[in-house]
């Protein structure tokens, strides 16, 4: 253990020990993810009230969905896995099965008051500026489209056009990148130039999501590669799957 006098005459002792608690500590990517992904729903209880935490994915972005949860679990570590879901019955009678991880704990409850300001998801200007180039990768992976002459969307970029006014400024801050802000009939989007794309693309590249690489290198994915072995073995495995509504499913299971 390092005593007082020796890190008077060595500060470089301080300054490693602080930099070595940032880099555990930072949840930055974390919080990029839950910008555009995923629902923080809060519930009260005697303890102080805690977060549930809900992610989910279609059978083909399984692997996707497994480094979100990879990402989630290296900062709160809980016995939750991803599990398949059946929605419920549309009035066709048809279903629709996806994956889903879901977990509680009131630790991402200072992650609940930065996202979700007035008790719904919003994208704001502090938490942008407290964001860095990990997180911006993560909203990239989340919904870029990759059009044929490299021009890309960006579709989760909020509810209001000052909120995609905020996301785009926040790119160009950390890429170079500059986009338009297009409005469509219920969301805004972000529309890059094949110029713009391959900035944000060559800034990020080393961030990027394993299973969303081809969104930063433009290659066309090999979906069959892309979902994962372990989903398919998940599928066939014959356990029941969840059915009911979100609202009420699992609102006491607190996993972490």
């Amino acid at each position: 253990m390092n005593t007082h006098a020796e890190r008077v005459l060595n500060p470089n002792i301080r300054k490693i020990s602080r930099e070595s608690f940032l880099d555990v500590t930072d949840v930055r990517g974390l919080l990029g993810l839950l910008l555009v992904d995923g629902s923080l729903v809060y519930y009260r209880s005697p303890s102080g009230g805690y977060i549930q935490m809900t992610i989910t994915a279609g059978i083909k972005e399984s692997a996707y969905l497994e480094e979100k949860v990879a990402e989630f679990k290296s900062f709160f570590p809980t016995r939750a896995e991803i599990a398949p879901y059946s929605t419920a019955k549309r009035p066709n009678g048809k279903q629709t099965t996806v994956l889903r991880f879901r977990a509680s704990t009131n630790k991402l409850r200072p992650l609940y008051n930065l996202l979700y300001p007035a008790g719904e998801r919003q994208i704001t200007q502090p938490v942008l500026d407290i964001l860095g180039a990990q997180a911006a990768a993560w909203c990239w992976a989340e919904s870029a489209v990759i059009g044929k002459r490299g021009g890309a969307k960006l579709s989760r970029v909020g509810n209001t056009r000052v909120e995609a006014m905020r996301l785009n400024n926040w790119f160009e801050l950390l890429t170079g990148a500059r986009g338009e802000v297009k409005d469509y009939r219920k969301r805004p989007r972000i529309s890059f130039s094949p110029e713009q794309t391959k900035k944000i693309q060559d800034a990020l590249i080393q961030y990027a999501p394993k299973s969303r690489i081809h969104l930063f290198t433009g290659d066309v994915p090999d979906v069959s590669a892309i979902r994962s072995a372990r989903t398919e073995l998940l599928l066939g495995s014959g356990h029941a799957r969840p059915e009911g509504s979100e609202a009420e499913a699992l609102v006491g299971n607190r996993q972490a």
